[in-house]
């Protein structure tokens, strides 16, 4: 799963290099991961995984580690 977390971060935004960043890097510690980059991120994963985040969840999701965790609860592989 992490990994193709990493993998969509990425191609949402080509200057994002994740193996500079682990698991609690939030949006704030990856250069270039502003709230667009953030936006964008979050609609790519619901499109890849076919799941629509809350507006609650889309606001409380600041780390790759929080949307593992939601996409763990839906349990998504």
């Amino acid at each position: 799963m992490r990994k193709k977390i990493y993998k969509i971060l990425e191609k949402v935004d080509k200057r994002i290099k994740i193996k500079n960043y682990n698991l609690d890097s939030q949006v704030g510690d990856i250069k270039y991961w502003d709230s667009l980059s953030h936006l964008n991120f979050l609609m790519s994963l619901e499109e890849k995984f076919q799941i629509r985040f809350s507006t609650f969840e889309m606001t409380n999701i600041k780390s790759i580690s929080d949307v593992e965790k939601s996409l763990n609860k839906r349990k998504i592989k």
